[in-house]
């Protein structure tokens, strides 16, 4: 058995990309719907709120589409 180093380091690297990538857009999404006023107090604006669904929702279909990638019986 031979195992093909270069394809094993690019899936490597992928995975780390993606988790980074996944992990930043949530917690985009954290950040703007707990961004309020002064001390956290007030609400955050609408945009802030729209923004921080948007990323949420983004970073949930991401999931989604990396478990429909493994599991074949999706495909």
């Amino acid at each position: 058995m031979k195992i093909d180093w270069a394809s094993l380091g690019l899936v490597a690297v992928t995975t780390v990309v993606a988790a980074i990538a996944i992990i930043g857009i949530y917690s985009l999404g954290v950040v703007a719907l707990t961004s309020g006023g002064k001390d956290g107090v007030a609400a955050p604006s609408p945009l802030a709120r729209i923004s921080g669904y948007l990323c949420l929702g983004v970073s949930g279909l991401l999931v989604l589409y990396g478990l429909y990638l493994i599991i074949p019986q999706f495909h």
